[in-house]
């Protein structure tokens, strides 16, 4: 019997000049993750971009003040269950990520995919804003998620 392979289609945009990121490292890297976490087939759109454009999206759609690092907008609700296909945008605050990784030694492009990591888990349906419980469950599964991408000895977490 002949297996199925998984159809991912990533697609990565980059809002900065000169732009700060390999696109075909890091998504290598997302299709990697799509894979161990078993997703049948994906979408994805990740944009990234700078802080300034961050903290207008963080207030225009989440009504936050100041940047983040990661706004996920899924496509369709998860919560009825596992999509078959994955599919939603990704948007990036690639100085904000690599902020908050900068003692991490490795490339930027496995930085920055860190937080891909954690807004393909929100597509999923995880939210650490749920409570502690979901947050703690959601941070273990992106640092399972995260690692098993890795080269061997690179993960910094």
């Amino acid at each position: 019997m002949r297996r199925e392979i998984p159809r991912y289609r990533v697609s990565i945009r980059q809002h900065l000049r000169p732009a700060p990121l390999r696109t075909d490292v890091l998504r290598t890297l997302v299709r990697r993750a799509l894979r161990f976490l078993e997703v049948p087939g994906a979408d994805l759109r990740i944009l990234a971009v700078d802080d300034e454009e961050m903290e207008q999206r963080n207030r225009e759609f989440l009504g936050r003040a100041g940047t983040t690092n990661v706004i996920s907008f899924p496509e369709d609700d998860p919560e009825g269950g596992r999509p078959v296909l994955l599919a939603g945008d990704i948007l990036l605050s690639v100085p904000e990520c690599l902020s908050q990784t900068r003692d991490w030694p490795c490339s930027k492009e496995e930085r920055v995919f860190y937080f891909v990591v954690h807004g393909v888990m929100h597509l999923l349906g995880y939210d650490h804003e749920r409570g502690k419980a979901e947050a703690a469950r959601m941070r273990r599964k992106e640092i399972r998620v995260y690692r098993s991408c890795m080269p061997e000895g690179r993960s910094p977490i």
